[in-house]
């Protein structure tokens, strides 16, 4: 079963990202009006399937839209395997085991149950629903309302999508469950900590069927070393790469892992891994994201194992996706007349009410990307302290003080005269010595130890305005990522020297050690940048539907004369 992969889209009115892929043609008509279930981020809804199924991923951030879509083309992948193989049909021992999940959830509040009345009105009100007396809605209304949301979650935790009559049977089995797990904790709150003679009675899960996989497989939450997730949580323990790595890692697996139906490290093979590979490709994904993302998560849990435990080979270290790279299809970087465009709007500012620092970022951040190349998240998370000056030459330096850094790295950035010209010193010395980005976080907050950081809010949004509000379709569709390659470009125009230009945007060779030696002085990376020519920003270029209205709130952010004239001066 071959899909086009979808990307996720913004909402036009409320800018929340959503998901959403056409019904497989092998489904024909046998999938419209299911109601399926997708849990994402621990929150599970339950959409029906029509000609396509759609989902929210309940973010506004395009970063988090992107993590949490693989997740949700896992998932649905998974249902379409069901619907095409049939839904699970639960046994009755099956029901009573997932429900006893549910019971485990609420017995793990016992030590504090908190206050008693609390527990005494959840009895009552579950009592209410199961006798079909809830106000205004109807007996079954009521349990899938009630007690639907703990269902899904357990079926979630198994990857599971179930036929109506298992749902129905676990949705009574678990309301059962829920008021004997209230009873208990009233109990608790009593002070009664006598025996629990309820939980007993619940099997363990069994090993089951998860749509259309061999067999049910749970992931290890430990660090078994004997498990694919086992490995990468004692890596993620014992290493400091950031929590998202390892989440994108995580998902990447949860992906092998259903394909071959098992995580025994010792019984994956290399035949496992290339027809991981093959299945990756014929689902349409590009290259890069096979080799970088789903074969690199991979090769690191096992080269994990054989490095710190006693796996005998990783077997997957040779396996990648061959295919020649296609064809250049047009500049990585922007024209000469796109960054034109986007530099002159930033003069106008974006239409939407955003936070200060945001807005400060619409203006600043293109114009800092377009004369150092810097990395977006390098110049938003950048600090005000971190504004250095030598010799009376001024200098940025990028360090991982400020949040992440390409191989957790420092360096400095010499600075155009033309960022001068237009008060980029003056904007950072206004404000302070914390960021100028994004709102500050609480004093004594470890900026390198973030997995989430404000200041990639602040790269998306400069995104959304390039995309949304200057209407340009950036190469690649990453708009910030763009800048980096126009000042390539123009660094190798302008005969800059390659060793100062790497050095300057963090990416120094992996291959020759002597770039390493000795140190960049102000002096020369000053010299070296500002053969740069200058972006050609004039009055003339504005058409009369576009004459900018600087926010208000960028007044403290930018000089109070521009040097760039809005209007045509006045004739001698």
């Amino acid at each position: 079963m071959v899909l086009s992969m979808p990307r996720p889209y913004k909402h036009p009115k409320t800018g929340v990202y959503w998901y959403r892929q056409r019904v497989p043609s092998s489904l024909g008509s046998r999938a419209k009006g299911k109601v399926v279930s997708v849990t994402i981020e621990g929150r599970t809804s339950r959409p029906k399937i029509g000609s396509h199924l759609t989902v929210s991923l309940d973010t506004k951030e395009v970063s988090k839209a992107k993590i949490r879509s693989g997740d949700v083309q896992f998932q649905f992948d998974l249902i379409w395997q069901s619907l095409i193989d049939g839904q699970t049909r639960l046994t009755q021992r099956q029901v009573v085991a997932l429900a006893g999940e549910v019971y485990g959830m609420f017995k793990g509040a016992e030590d504090e149950p908190g206050d008693a009345a609390i527990w005494s009105k959840v009895t009552q009100e579950n009592a209410r629903t199961m006798a079909g007396k809830t106000l205004y809605i109807g007996r079954e209304h009521g349990m899938e309302k009630r007690f639907g949301p703990f269902v899904d979650l357990a079926l979630a935790n198994h990857h599971l999508q179930i036929d109506d009559d298992s749902r129905r049977r676990l949705l009574e089995q678990t309301a059962i469950a829920m008021q004997e797990a209230a009873a208990l904790l009233l109990r608790r709150a009593n002070g009664d900590y006598g025996p629990d003679t309820v939980e007993q009675r619940f099997p363990p899960v069994e090993v089951m069927k998860p749509l259309g996989a061999k067999a049910k497989v749970a992931l290890s939450s430990s660090d078994d070393p004997n498990t694919l997730t086992g490995l990468l949580a004692h890596k993620q323990r014992t290493q400091t790469k950031k929590d998202d790595t390892f989440d994108k890692y995580r998902g990447c697996l949860k992906d092998f892992i259903a394909f071959i139906g098992h995580e025994d490290v010792r019984r994956i093979t290399k035949d496992d891994a290339r027809r991981w590979r093959d299945a990756l490709i014929g689902r349409g994904l590009a290259k890069k994201t096979i080799n970088d993302q789903y074969l690199t998560s991979l090769k690191v849990a096992l080269n994990h194992g054989v490095k710190e435990f006693d796996l005998a080979l990783n077997v997957a270290a040779n396996i990648r996706d061959e295919r020649d790279a296609p064809a250049p299809s047009g500049s990585k970087g922007y024209s000469a007349e796109q960054a034109q465009t986007i530099l002159m709007a930033t003069f106008r500012g974006s239409s939407k009410d955003l936070a200060i620092p945001y807005q400060r970022a619409i203006f600043w951040v293109p114009w800092i990307c377009a004369y150092t190349g810097l990395r977006v998240t390098e110049v938003t998370q950048f600090q005000g302290r971190h504004l250095r000056e030598e010799n009376g030459i001024p200098y940025l330096l990028i360090t991982p003080d400020d949040g992440s850094t390409k191989g957790k790295n420092a360096w400095t950035t010499g600075i155009h005269s033309h960022l001068i010209e237009l008060g980029l010193l003056d904007m950072f010395r206004a404000i302070g010595d914390g960021p100028a980005f994004y709102t500050p976080y609480p004093e004594g907050t470890d900026l390198k130890s973030l997995s989430d950081h404000r200041a990639k809010s602040a790269g998306d949004k400069i995104a959304e305005w390039v995309r949304d509000e200057v209407g340009i379709a950036a190469p690649g569709n990453r708009p910030s990522h763009a800048w980096r390659h126009s000042f390539t470009t123009l660094s190798r125009t302008h005969r800059m020297d390659k060793e100062a230009r790497d050095y300057m945007m963090g990416s120094r060779s992996q291959t020759d050690a002597r770039e390493g030696y000795g140190d960049w002085s102000p002096e020369v990376l000053d010299a070296e940048i500002n053969k740069l020519p200058r972006f050609d920003v004039k009055a003339s270029d504005w058409r009369p539907t576009l004459e900018p209205v600087r926010p208000q709130a960028l007044k403290s952010a930018l000089p109070p004369r521009p040097p760039v004239r809005l209007r045509k001066p006045r004739a001698k």
